[in-house]
């Protein structure tokens, strides 16, 4: 153990000396980053943005939904647990607009090939309103097939129902990803995160009676 000790400490040292650690960097969980986001990017900005994507291309979507039940403790994503709907049926018609706002500024022929919901627990939003704006998607952009596209959710094991699964698949879902951190009910109790193994693995056989074309553990 002290042998792996050192072992550790000496290629943290090695790294150290390539200037690893010399500087803050960001997450890498969307592009462009957090910190691009000021005041400076305005309307203006980002028509051009959206403007300089070429006619007929294949783009992805990502939709974050920032809400959880009961936050883990170990989570650094920006989300936060609600002791009310009022906000989340707020976000969701804010969403609503920010989906109006993009597809009219997307030139002509473009196409949603893939299509990822993130959190936060995207599952938080009911089946109305997830179905609300998946409507709204196929509203404004042209999806290709189940068999070319990728349209994908997060899941939390502990927020979902057989039955949910199986919906989640109706409504053009086709990828899953599981929230997991450990099996260990004694570090699933320091971070806050109780998920029994039996509850992960009744969401993963509904998902594969559900016919989702990827099941992957988060």
């Amino acid at each position: 153990k002290c042998q792996s000790n050192l072992t550790v400490m000496d290629r943290i040292a090695q790294l150290g000396k390539y200037g690893l650690f010399d500087a803050r960097v960001p997450r890498y969980t969307s592009y462009p980053t957090s910190p691009q986001f000021t005041p400076a990017i305005d309307a203006a900005v980002f028509q051009s943005w959206v403007a300089a994507i070429a006619p007929g291309s294949r783009i992805s979507l990502y939709l974050h939904v920032p809400f959880c039940r009961r936050l883990c403790w170990f989570c650094a994503c920006r989300t936060q647990g609600m002791a009310s709907d009022d906000p989340v049926r707020a976000y969701a018609e804010t969403v609503l607009q920010e989906i109006d706002l993009l597809a009219r500024n997307l030139p002509s022929g473009v196409t949603l090939s893939r299509l990822h919901w993130g959190g936060g627990t995207p599952t938080y939003l009911s089946d109305e309103q997830m179905g609300d704006l998946m409507h709204h998607i196929r509203r404004w952009f042209q999806l290709t097939d189940d068999e070319k596209g990728e349209y994908s959710i997060e899941v939390d094991p502990r927020s979902v129902s057989a039955g949910r699964i199986h919906r989640l698949r109706g409504q053009g879902f086709n990828r899953i990803s599981l929230g997991v951190q450990d099996f260990d009910p004694e570090v699933q109790k320091a971070v806050n995160r109780l998920q029994p193994e039996a509850m992960t693995l009744e969401v993963i056989r509904a998902a594969r009676e559900a016919k989702f074309r990827s099941i992957s553990i988060d």
